[in-house]
């Protein structure tokens, strides 16, 4: 292969990018590492025109930024929005909460709280795809940290503003900060897991298994738990069936995207070579380095098989995790008499009633959490990187997200019970395709997108029917 002039940082950067062309164009060929792959350019490209590339991508990020800065800043007025609508239906037009595993259908609250939180945790992820977040390539607990910083400081915001009452702490007792408290082990630990997850599996799988599971725990719950009742089981099952198949397919159509996305950006640059020098060939030519050592194959089958039942086991625990989180705000609303924990009897709706615990609660276990997780590196001698002037205020967004998107998810919980409203949460998966479609341009061509839109029908077909059923 043919480099000029590698060590300028430039150059060293333009052959990195030709190394991930080259990988992507022998995709459906070869199974090797990046690392071990030349893609022979000629010199003319990288030499006559570097520097004006080199511009011009960096005019190009700056606009990409400042442009994602806005976007993500408009999300959240849209999500405040969308929190005081819910806030202004619970007071507005009030419907006393069903009692003893039912639902209520007709209040406008549940059904506002539903769509928001499907709007909110659907765009929820747009500033972890910030340049300087991915360039910090941050660990998921320092993120989390700051996550969790910003869930703490929106839930009193909203409890504050929420409240048809002046704000008193006097709905804090032992029992409900115990119930903060797990909320907050159960949530911070599934966020952490969940990015375990998709790094060993990939973001189709992981993200599919996770919808799935959270979906029927949460259904499970209501049932087993709390005594929600089903009119039609049969109806429920093909429910359930229908809405995980569609999340499967709903990824798998991301997965298309990115294969086919990888053949034209090889296309693309086979006809960039041949346009510069005609000599070169029009097909990319590869070459493995004979200098690099070939891991043995029984140990490298090992080492993957490992990394992916860890990845199964991260995505369960999120799954698991996901699909019990307002099983904490159930028992604050009702009560654990057995561990002496008295239900709820305020005249706010339990939903507003135990923000302040779960502040309270996430304070207390971030820290605990933080420790146990970095106790083996601190032993060691490395001290995380909190990346504070690239992370802190996009972690602090996406906590504010967050947050409110879980205040909505409690008004649907209460209203639309265990099994039919916080399941329905997970369409939020549609949105978030429509972010990745729409704004990222990460699901492209015909196939990709057919699909994706077969899978949403699908999605919304088995939450209609699941809503018919219980």
């Amino acid at each position: 292969a043919i480099f000029c002039n590698t060590n300028s940082a430039p150059a060293r950067a333009r052959a990195a990018r030709r190394k991930e062309m080259a990988a992507a164009a022998s995709l459906d060929d070869i199974d090797i590492g990046v690392d071990q792959v030349e893609f022979a350019l000629p010199p003319a490209l990288h030499m006559a025109d570097g520097k004006k590339i080199d511009a011009a991508v960096a005019s190009a990020a700056a606009r990409a930024g400042r442009r994602h800065w806005a976007v993500g800043y408009a999300v959240a007025v849209l999500d405040a929005c969308l929190t005081a609508a819910t806030i202004a239906a619970g007071r507005l037009a009030y419907v006393e909460p069903p009692r003893d595993g039912e639902i209520d259908t007709t209040a406008l609250a549940g059904w506002l709280g539903l769509c928001g939180a499907i709007v909110i945790f659907g765009g929820g992820s747009i500033m972890i795809k910030t340049p300087t977040v991915q360039e910090a390539n941050c660990d998921p607990m320092v993120f989390q940290c700051y996550c969790s910083t910003a869930v703490a400081l929106v839930s009193l915001l909203v409890w504050a503003v929420g409240c048809a009452e002046v704000p008193s702490f006097e709905v804090v007792d032992s029992g409900s900060v115990a119930c903060g408290a797990l909320f907050a082990v159960v949530w911070v630990s599934s966020q952490v897991l969940c990015v375990k997850g998709i790094q060993a599996l990939g973001c189709a799988i992981a993200v599919a298994m996770i919808d799935g599971i959270t979906i029927c725990t949460s259904f499970f719950w209501g049932v087993l738990a709390f005594g929600s009742r089903v009119r039609s089981v049969p109806g429920v099952a093909m429910a359930l069936c229908l809405m995980v198949a569609g999340v499967a397919l709903a990824t798998a159509s991301s997965d298309i995207s990115d294969r086919e996305a990888a053949r034209r950006r090889a296309r693309e640059l086979r006809a960039l070579a041949e346009s510069v020098s005609p000599g070169v060939k029009r097909t990319a030519s590869l070459e493995v380095s004979p200098s690099l050592s070939v891991p043995d194959a029984a140990e490298d089958k090992s080492g993957r098989m490992r990394a992916k039942l860890i990845g199964f086991a991260c995505v369960l625990g999120m799954g698991l995790g996901n699909g019990s989180l307002m099983v904490p705000m159930t028992l604050f609303q009702r009560g654990i008499p057995a561990l002496g924990i008295q239900a709820y009897a305020g005249s706010e709706l339990a939903s507003l009633a135990f923000l302040p615990s779960i502040s309270i609660g996430v304070l207390l276990a971030q820290p605990v959490l933080f420790l146990i997780y970095w106790a083996h590196s601190l032993c060691a001698g490395r001290r995380p990187q909190f990346h504070f002037r690239k992370v802190a205020v996009p972690g602090l967004l996406t906590g504010a997200y967050w947050g409110m998107g879980n205040f909505c998810a409690m008004y649907a919980t209460i209203y639309l019970g265990q099994t039919v409203g916080f399941p329905l949460t997970q369409l939020c998966l549609v949105v978030n395709g429509l972010w990745g479609i729409l704004y990222y341009r990460e699901i492209r061509g015909r196939a990709a997108l057919s699909l994706f839109v077969f899978a949403s029908l699908v999605i919304l077909g088995g939450a209609v029917l699941q809503g018919l059923s219980v």
